[in-house]
């Protein structure tokens, strides 16, 4: 018979609600307190209520009786600690720690976000930059002018399958460059 802390997931639940064997607690417990506790400190940054409400979430883990229809630990963990969280916080005034963290992590994910954003757009516009000048036209009426097929193809007098063929050929040189781009990318 292997190990406990070996089990998965899956079977430490059916461990849990066969029996009520504290060492299949035990392992989840080790398996995910400090997952979890990293999770929350990072937001609340504060480690005595960190702990505490990392503490809260295993104890009502604990008291579930309703453990059969937790499908993913993890996801149940993490769930419980957004909920926990922002109990926490309707419930308390944000101290300055926390404030500053907050709107510097939003600043920093924004900021983060929108240059991924324009990064990945400006390698999609230059690619389409190089498109013949008839599938780029038909291109960037279709998905920058948001036209549907019929309408490019009535806008550009051609057919609807010549429309379809040229977004076609666009997309596939789209996901041909890019890809190689990426390759290249991962090369230097």
């Amino acid at each position: 018979m292997k190990a406990i802390d070996t089990y998965s997931d899956t079977e430490l639940l059916f461990l849990l609600q066969d029996e009520t064997d504290s060492r299949a607690f035990e392992v989840i417990y080790d398996r995910y307190f400090s997952i979890i506790f990293r999770y929350t400190y990072k937001i609340m940054q504060d480690r005595s209520a960190s702990e505490d409400l990392v503490q809260n979430i295993f104890i009502g883990f604990w008291k579930n009786q309703e453990k059969a229809s937790i499908e993913n630990l993890r996801a149940y963990f993490f769930g419980a600690a957004r909920n926990q969280i922002a109990k926490h916080f309707r419930r308390n005034r944000f101290n300055n720690v926390q404030l500053e963290f907050s709107k510097e992590w939003e600043v920093s994910h924004n900021t983060e976000e929108y240059l991924a954003a324009l990064d990945t757009r400006n390698s999609i516009e230059a690619v389409v930059s190089r498109l013949p000048s008839k599938c780029r036209k038909v291109f960037e009426l279709s998905r920058f002018g948001f036209l549907s097929n019929k309408e490019i193809a009535v806008k550009m007098g051609i057919s609807v399958f010549t429309v379809e063929n040229h977004i076609k050929k666009a997309l596939f040189y789209l996901r041909q460059s890019l890809q190689l781009g990426i390759f290249f990318l991962f090369l230097r």
